[in-house]
């Protein structure tokens, strides 16, 4: 599974958008028939396991700037690293 949600931030980000919740759920249910609360488990599991960070996002654009939500990024091996993703 934590494969499965690295894929889906990868993905998100490649489309220039913030890795949150709902757009990880839209892509693991599309892709891999997972439903939501178990997507949202999995997330916390990551996260609490150091496989995945979280980090809060503020929209600069759209119709909402100024909005918060909370962002997920792939947690780099070493703590020094510096990843694409960043």
């Amino acid at each position: 599974m934590a494969q499965k949600l690295w894929t889906a931030i990868n993905f998100v980000r490649s489309q220039k958008q913030v890795a949150n919740t709902e757009r990880i759920v839209r892509y693991l249910q599309r892709e891999y028939n997972v439903a939501q609360d178990e997507v949202e488990r999995q997330l916390n599991f990551a996260v609490t396991d150091r496989f995945i960070s979280i980090y809060r996002a503020v929209a600069n654009k759209g119709n909402n700037p100024g909005a918060e939500q909370d962002g997920y990024r792939i947690q780099p091996a070493d703590e020094n690293e510096v990843s694409d993703f960043y």
